[in-house]
């Protein structure tokens, strides 16, 4: 078979790719929390969380070794694809390694008991006291030396640094201003007894990943940071642990990556969304609202007729719409997120109009039946052969339309029905269930362009809502209890 010019130039291209995401690589870390630390025998914390993201975005082993950090640097310094986190990047270790990142910003300071009346302004004040604990091999400890420092009390864990310094052995810690609540509580020690005393310098937490390592792992890690960065995850994932002025969502200044182009919508459909007082509020509304922050994400939640808004999620990039009921014919269309909730299905008559309606197929010899067009019951009704149906642009006119005898019944759901019947001025006592025909679960409908780490973060995300009562607690406001 004969290949033609362009195929070679194709496989110079792809091979290399390939390569790099099947190259084994040696993750190291060491305990240092919050960062990365061992808890009911897991490694967890802020860093191993991104960790594990990249590799598993890039699909490649993500098996982490924890070990001293003097075993794990040397091996960084020494060997070809290693990865050590969390690593500060110095101007000494800048050339030494290759660096992905920046993750966090930390602030290098100087820690005394509180019980301790002595106090120091400076680093010369501090090079004349007896004693400065420091982690063994540590960046901290290195910028210390650096300086010319020569009181330093070494030793090989952050807690045997505070020990020391609650014993009295040392008279001061040198440390950052994100890591000594969980040393403390990991040391049995009560934080509010030590305090910073002078804060020497800001610096910049990276993944660092040895200098033989190809150029291309190194990029593919940035890249993969920068996308998690652009679509929330890197957000959700390391506010768990740390204050989030701490979080380098950018690059020094300018931003990492594209903000990932999300746009929103909605419909005038209470109590799932709807407009008050030129605010969009509801229930989906406030579940989406609050999954938006968590993701550290703006809210772009537009109201827009249904229709609108289905047509839009199926032909525009970067789309979602809520809430959207998931249906057989609809299942291909959009990638799903929930659910939000449930509800009931069934045709609605006037009190006491004595339209009888025993079954589907009675339902679709009844002369005129109301609905919201292009809303899912609709287009349920639709496949099911009904001809007989009457769309409204507004589903409120339909309990109108109701009242005055124009349709005979109305498309609804228990779920919505109270709410439209109040703002159509009509006690929801005056609408009576004629037939109930399906129990629905509405979703997030993201458009099929979407990436599926953004989907995958936001059914996460939701989940966690659920679990920590969150969920539950944005549903009571508007009186659904979750099935």
């Amino acid at each position: 078979m004969k290949l033609t010019t362009g195929f070679f130039f194709l496989v110079f291209l792809v091979l290399p790719l390939t390569c790099c995401l099947a190259a084994d690589m040696t993750i190291v870390t060491e305990e240092n929390p919050p960062f990365n630390y061992t808890e009911n025998g897991k490694l967890t914390g802020a860093t191993t969380a991104v960790v594990r993201e990249i590799t598993r975005r890039l699909g490649v082993a993500g098996d982490i070794q924890v070990m001293p950090w003097t075993r794990g640097y040397k091996l960084l310094t020494s060997e070809p694809n290693v990865v050590l986190f969390t690593t500060a990047l110095t101007r000494k270790r800048e050339p030494l390694f290759q660096w992905v990142g920046p993750l966090y910003t930390v602030r290098l300071g100087f820690y005394a008991r509180k019980s301790d009346a002595r106090r120091i302004d400076s680093l010369e004040a501090a090079k004349q006291v007896g004693a400065i604990a420091t982690y063994k091999d540590d960046f901290r400890e290195q910028l210390l030396t650096s300086l010319g420092f020569s009181n330093l009390d070494s030793s090989k864990s952050p807690q045997s640094n505070l020990r020391k310094l609650m014993s009295g052995r040392v008279d001061l810690w040198f440390y950052d201003n994100i890591g000594p609540y969980q040393v403390a509580r990991e040391a049995g020690i009560d934080p509010d007894e030590i305090e910073e005393v002078f804060t020497y310098e800001q610096h910049f937490s990276y993944i660092a990943i040895s200098k033989p390592t190809s150029p291309m792992i190194v990029q593919q890690w940035q890249a993969t940071l920068d996308d998690m960065k652009a679509d929330g995850t890197f957000w959700w994932l390391t506010r768990k642990w740390l204050p989030p002025e701490t979080l380098m969502v950018s690059e020094r200044q300018p931003p990492t990556g594209r903000p990932f182009p999300l746009k929103l919508y909605t419909e005038d459909s209470p109590p799932s969304s709807y407009e008050e007082k030129g605010r969009i509020k509801g229930l989906s509304t406030e579940i989406v609202q609050e999954i938006l922050r968590r993701i550290g994400q703006p809210d772009t939640i537009s109201l827009v007729p249904w229709a609108r808004g289905y047509k839009l999620a199926q032909s525009d990039a970067g789309t979602a719409l809520f809430s959207t009921t998931r249906l057989p014919q609809r299942e291909a269309l959009f990638s799903w997120v929930g659910p939000l909730y449930r509800q009931r299905w069934g045709f609605y008559r006037w009190k006491g109009s004595g339209v009888d309606v025993p079954d589907i197929e009675a339902a679709k010899k009844v002369a005129r039946i109301g609905t919201y067009n292009q809303d899912a019951k609709m287009q349920y009704l639709q496949a099911l052969g009904f001809e007989n149906l009457v769309p409204t642009n507004k589903n409120i006119t339909n309990v109108t339309h109701l009242k005055r005898g124009h349709i005979d019944l109305w498309v609804s759901s228990d779920f919505n029905l109270p709410h439209l019947a109040s703002q159509a001025g009509v006690s929801a006592d005056q609408l009576e269930l004629a037939y109930a025909f399906l129990n629905v679960g509405n979703y997030i409908s993201f458009s099929k362009s979407t990436s599926p780490h953004v989907v995958r973060l936001w059914q996460a995300v939701l989940d966690e809502m659920k679990s920590d009562g969150s969920y539950q607690r944005i549903c009571s406001k508007y009186n659904y209890a979750p099935q």
